[in-house]
């Protein structure tokens, strides 16, 4: 009780993927700290799991379904004028876009923290699944995509990882 565990984070290799992964520390942590892996250099990074990312100066839950299917949800109470809620089915949409470009399926065109394709959600037909890419497939964004990491995730060459305050 009266010792502190400053641990945010851990780092650990894996044999089997011969790969390093960053992850929350599960231990007690009482600081509050929230750990943020940024996506970069044409990261992709696959959607196991339900994920919150913050593009621009927005938060999104996304999360693929059984079915193929994606649901990104905004967070925000800022621009909840659009819907706040989609659905979007890998057998009719292959790619689904957040940014300030009118195509956007999330468009926020006066927001001048995104990039004109800020993320992307990629189907990968080989691999079955979602992934997450920082702007679009050509051109990375200004400001980057986070992931807020509350799992392990594959540490790429010249990630970012910072650490808030809650």
């Amino acid at each position: 009780e009266k010792y502190s565990y400053p641990f945010i984070f851990m780092i650990y290799f894996e044999k089997e993927s011969k790969s390093y992964f960053i992850r929350p520390y599960s231990g007690k942590n009482n600081d509050n700290r929230i750990l943020y892996v940024k996506l970069t250099n044409g990261y992709r990074l696959p959607l196991k799991q339900k994920e919150i990312i913050t593009a621009g100066n927005i938060i999104f839950q996304v999360t693929p379904l059984e079915n193929k299917s994606l649901e990104v949800v905004n967070l925000s109470k800022q621009s909840l004028s659009m819907i706040p809620k989609q659905t979007f089915d890998a057998s009719s949409k292959k790619e689904v876009t957040i940014g300030r470009n009118k195509d956007c399926d999330f468009s926020f065109p006066n927001n001048k923290s995104f990039s004109r394709i800020q993320t992307t959600f990629e189907f990968d037909e080989e691999n079955q699944e979602w992934v997450i890419v920082d702007g679009s497939r050509t051109k990375s964004s200004t400001n980057g995509t986070w992931v807020y990491c509350t799992h392990s995730i594959p540490i790429k060459d010249k990630m970012i990882v910072e650490v808030f305050n809650n």
